[in-house]
């Protein structure tokens, strides 16, 4: 017993022992390679319009933002011929963009480009009036016109 406690008071002197440092390092004699590099572009170079495309989510060349909303779904299948001919349908009849959406297994089409769910309302009753009883609204990023954009 009187080992182990022998054992354990060196294990936790051992443990708890500063290390003294002899030695100063001047940070005005390292000799390090730059960290960051800055680069130079024009205001006519594609990277600055990737980088606005990629941070703020604008299309720049179709003048297209993408924001959450909402869409009409009017079928879930997981027969991708079926979901095209709903789709084609569907394009004719509600005069409205169509989207099939795959979601592993199933390809839903939906309806819309919509900021309120309100305006999903009309389509979705539309839908609904019009043999299709499993519409519903739901969340999506929708496309919408920039209101910004100025054309020449």
């Amino acid at each position: 017993m009187r080992r182990m406690m022998v054992m354990l008071l060196v294990l936790f002197k051992g443990a708890t022992a500063q290390v003294e440092q002899d030695e100063w390092i001047d940070p005005e004699t390292l000799k390090d390679d730059r960290v960051f590099s800055y680069q130079t572009v024009q205001a006519s170079d594609s990277t600055i319009m990737d980088y606005i495309r990629d941070t703020t989510g604008l299309n720049v060349e179709d003048s297209i933002l993408v924001r959450r909303g909402y869409r009409v779904q009017i079928i879930s299948t997981q027969d991708v011929d079926q979901a095209e001919i709903m789709a084609d349908r569907a394009m004719e009849f509600f005069n409205q963009p169509v989207y099939i959406v795959f979601e592993s297994p199933y390809y839903k089409v939906r309806i819309g480009d919509f900021l309120s769910d309100m305006d999903a309302m009309d389509i979705e009753r539309k839908a609904r009036q019009s043999g299709y009883p499993g519409a519903w609204i739901v969340p999506s990023d929708v496309n919408v016109h920039n209101p910004n954009r100025h054309y020449k």
